[in-house]
């Protein structure tokens, strides 16, 4: 306990040094936000020589990101993630773990889940055995299939998403966005299970209905499914140990917290980035000759004024998007309550339970000594939308109510629960007649008066997005650099 508390003055003594660290008048680049995507810029920066500075507006790092610590009375501190849980292996932030040298472990990409009401466990088995198990011959037949057709299609679009914006996305590919995602699986007339969990796997995903995304985005949100499946990926120690480290990589002293932007004016080929201090209320200015904003795209055009303004067609592709939505749970239970997701002696958490549950997973599984088990909800969609307008009490009741058709009794287990808000609306989507991968898209992703957007809401439906939009915005630094 004494460790535990000396940690916590740490990480408040780093807090208020990043936060009372002088920014820098002049740098190469300014970047606003310190998520994983302003983190993952300045990671790129760095490999590239080039001076850079974050602006965050909040007091601490690491953006959607955090790691919650529980001191319960009498009992070993323990931990579960308030953000994200994982990273599937195709994100370019496995690779940057790796580079850190932080300790991870994976998972098979499969899940059990909740079809028409009927709860399939996942066993101690291989994905062939599990599938073959939930499905009829003729089911399984139709789902491999389906997967067999989605796989070349998840290549094009991957291959074409590497040209992009530089090189617009096949026609063909293309005419998936004018129809949505559910229309078009549908198309195939699969058998009514494989479709229920094509729906279900896809939607926990998206964060949203699977009608109201397009074919296209649906099709390449389905590439954690094809072939044998990606693995999922966890930082041992939570992922805010991931935060941390990517700080100190980039360097403490080129961040600065409580700083909020609200004005990137160019001119003369330089960027006065304005910020006012939140603490002391100084209003002070960075020069750059380029930026790169990675607030939320809805966000940065509310609270930031652009001078020269964003283009119309940036404008008009920010307007016409979409969103998903999250919303985050930890549920306190006694160790014995394990025996509600256990079978033959082996957890088959997560589940996608297909309800105001959401995804339910182990949230501090592989943590010896704990007295207390935490049972993490990812809820999404429209119970997240809801549930993030609801009074506490009320969410609590409906979880209860839920989780006892789940696993009847299970309530009566129920020690506590937090809730996490902070993240509404925190997932990019793309409806029917839009895509990521659109002209109108391609505008977000071009720079503009020194001006690059990022974040996962310029890329993707998920973290990959962040890393993906990084990597973008300083290749296209670097190449304007290289024209001068």
């Amino acid at each position: 306990m004494k460790r535990t508390s000396l940690l916590l003055s740490l990480l408040v003594l780093l807090a208020s040094s990043l936060s009372h660290a002088a920014p820098p008048e002049k740098v190469d680049v300014v970047i606003v936000g310190a998520g994983l995507s302003g983190l993952a810029a300045a990671y790129e920066l760095k490999k590239q020589g080039l001076s850079y500075h974050i602006l965050e507006l909040s007091p601490r790092i690491g953006g959607r990101v955090r790691t919650i610590q529980y001191n319960f009375p009498g009992e070993k501190p323990t931990f579960a993630d308030s953000g994200m849980e994982e990273y599937w292996e195709s994100n370019p932030a496995v690779q940057i773990l790796n580079e850190l040298k932080l300790p991870i472990s994976h998972d098979v990409a499969i899940s059990s889940i909740v079809l028409d009401k009927k709860l399939y466990a996942l066993g101690d088995e291989e994905a062939e055995e599990y599938y073959a198990r939930i499905f009829s011959k003729a089911e399984l037949k139709a789902f491999d299939d389906f997967k067999k057709k989605m796989e070349p299609l998840v290549h094009k679009i991957k291959n074409a998403w590497e040209t992009l914006p530089e090189k617009p996305m096949p026609a063909e590919l293309l005419k998936l966005k004018d129809k949505s995602f559910a229309d078009y699986v549908k198309s195939f007339n699969l058998p009514s299970k494989v479709n229920e969990w094509v729906r279900v796997s896809v939607e926990c995903e998206i964060g949203t209905r699977w009608e109201r995304i397009a074919a296209l985005d649906g099709v390449a949100e389905f590439h954690i499914f094809v072939g044998k499946g990606e693995e999922a990926f966890r930082v041992t120690g939570g992922n805010e140990a991931f935060v941390k480290a990517f700080a100190n990589a980039i360097g403490l002293s080129n961040i600065s917290l409580n700083k909020r932007v609200n004005r990137i004016a160019r001119k003369g080929g330089v960027s006065s980035v304005s910020y006012i201090d939140q603490e002391t209320h100084q209003y002070s200015t960075i020069e750059a000759p380029y930026v790169i904003t990675t607030v939320p795209l809805f966000r940065a055009v509310m609270e930031i004024q652009f001078e020269p303004a964003v283009s119309a067609k940036k404008m008009e592709a920010i307007q016409r998007q979409t969103w998903g939505s999250y919303f985050k749970a930890h549920v306190f239970v006694p160790m014995s309550a394990e025996k509600y997701w256990t079978e033959n002696g082996s957890s088959y958490l997560p589940v996608l339970s297909d309800s105001n549950l959401g995804v339910i997973y182990d949230g501090n599984r592989d943590q010896e000594g704990v007295s207390t088990k935490i049972i993490s909800l990812l809820i999404t969609g429209d119970d997240a939308e809801r549930m993030n307008m609801m009074p506490q009490d009320l969410v609590r009741k409906e979880i209860y109510t839920a989780f006892d058709k789940l696993w009847p009794g299970f309530s009566k287990e129920i020690r506590g629960v937090e809730f996490f808000r902070l993240h509404p609306r925190a997932i990019a989507a793309w409806p029917p007649g839009r895509s990521r991968y659109d002209d109108l898209s391609n505008e977000i992703r071009k720079p503009e008066n020194g001006l690059h957007f990022a974040g996962d809401f310029t890329e993707t439906s998920h973290s990959d997005g962040s890393f993906l939009s990084a990597k973008r915005a300083v290749r296209q630094i670097v190449a304007a650099r290289k024209k001068k």
